[in-house]
């Protein structure tokens, strides 16, 4: 056997394999033998077809049965001889495939690329610290609250905050529409539920009045049928609701959970809560953030057979999403969405890869268990969670690799410069109403 190997690219090979030909022959002889000993032919008894019968009815699936094997064998020789490592599979294209001739082909791969930098040293990761203070405490018990509101008819006017039911119905230039009507609708005033020019109408308005709203929907209304349109409704309020708020007492706590029932306990499993919420937050934030900055500068090629990959298994997950939602998953899917975070997911996974595997890192028993026990604790039966990942080496092995994560990102964190950066619980937790969105980052 000869190879040849040329790189038309960075992380591209091309190997030209020649085969000599009398290992051709050998493995096409090998065949015509049996096909001659099995083959069902006419005017013949079984085993004693002639060798050029057999040959001439039989001569070419032989040589490319002879040839894909010789392929399979040689390829894999090649790599191996020529410490090769490939991204998936081969693109094979045969050269010359004749019998009493060499056979050659050529196999094009894609290798692993070499990774400049697989650590954040002399990077500058922010860290998140926040308190949970009384004040959070008294902002979720109120949230509870809330999540068990009464409402009360009254015959007052409605205003923010009540709940008015309404019957309407909707035309557009005079016409009915598609979900422009309804009867015992229920909105919040100032929730934001409603078009604003619905909610100006429904303030002030008592049970069994009538108004009419004219509107126009906005361009960028979902349906595209009335983004734009101007309609007019007819609407008839049924009834109006004050709302009633739970009072904090022992059965208010009780039914959420708290067995003793008292304010104290109540609170400290809020505080409990909150505090493992911020937790799981700031490990995830730093979790992002260690990945963002392994990425940051590190340019290297990153294998399209992989990069294809993980857009498939992203599309199949996106199909399996729709189905669940009742919704048809077989259309078409524009691959082109996914491609820039496959990319990024590969890129990361060779990164990562490169440093467990430098640093040696391993799951070991105990920190797999532990792992598994944190998880299993938020179902109803822990143990049973934890024999089923155990039953089947391949959810264990998803676990493993999670704990060997876990460990590589602690290790990470330990080699780079990181800066603790004090902030306000609620503002931690909701940065989207206070617009701050980098909680946690990584620069230089």
């Amino acid at each position: 056997m000869e190879v040849s190997i040329e790189s038309p690219g960075e992380i591209v090979r091309r190997m030209t394999i020649k085969v000599p030909a009398t290992e051709l022959e050998k493995g096409v002889d090998a065949r015509i033998v049996r096909f001659s000993r099995t083959a069902k032919i006419p005017g013949f008894r079984p085993g004693k077809v002639p060798r050029k019968v057999a040959e001439a009815q039989f001569g070419i699936q032989a040589l490319h049965e002879a040839a894909q094997e010789l392929i399979d064998i040689s390829y894999r020789d090649a790599l191996q001889e020529q410490a090769i490592v490939p991204v998936g599979m081969p693109s094979i294209e045969p050269k010359n495939l004749t019998r009493g001739e060499t056979l050659e082909y050529t196999a094009t791969i894609e290798v692993f690329p070499d990774i400049p930098r697989h650590d954040i040293k002399g990077k500058r990761v922010e860290r998140p610290v926040c308190t949970v203070e009384d004040s959070d405490i008294d902002q979720t018990v109120e949230t509870l609250r809330k999540r068990q509101t009464t409402w009360e008819s009254t015959a007052d006017v409605a205003n923010e905050g009540d709940r008015v039911s309404v019957d309407f119905k909707g035309t557009v230039d005079g016409e009915p529409f598609e979900g422009g009507q309804a009867e015992n609708y229920p909105a919040v005033i100032g929730s934001g539920g409603l078009l604003p020019e619905f909610e100006s109408a429904l303030a002030g308005t008592k049970a069994d009045e009538q108004v009419t709203v004219a509107l126009t929907f906005p361009e960028d209304y979902p349906s595209a049928e009335l983004a734009g349109k101007a309609a007019e409704f007819a609407i008839t309020v049924r009834d109006v609701g004050r709302p009633v708020l739970p009072e904090v007492d022992e059965d208010f706590i009780k039914a959420l959970g708290i067995s003793e029932g008292t304010s104290e306990a109540f609170r400290a499993e809020v505080r409990s809560n909150l505090e493992r919420e911020r937790d799981e937050r700031v490990r995830s934030l730093l979790r992002q953030a260690v990945f963002d900055a392994l990425l940051d500068g590190n340019d290297f090629p990153v294998p399209e057979t992989l990069i294809e990959e993980e857009i498939e298994r992203a599309i199949k997950a996106t199909r399996a999403q729709l189905q669940q939602q009742g919704l048809p998953g077989d259309g078409d899917i524009d691959r082109t969405r996914y491609r820039d975070e496959a990319k990024r997911r590969v890129a990361l996974g060779l990164v990562m890869n490169e440093f467990v595997k430098v640093r040696e890192l391993q799951p070991r028993d105990d920190e797999v268990k532990a792992h598994l026990e944190k998880l299993a604790s938020s179902y109803d039966d822990p143990q049973q969670v934890i024999s089923w990942h155990y039953a089947e080496r391949s959810r264990l092995g998803q676990i493993e690799a999670l704990v060997v994560e876990e460990k590589a990102i602690q290790c990470l964190l330990e080699e780079a410069e990181v800066v603790d950066n004090e902030i306000r619980f609620s503002e931690f937790m909701n940065p989207a109403a206070t617009g701050d969105t980098d909680a946690v980052s990584a620069t230089e």
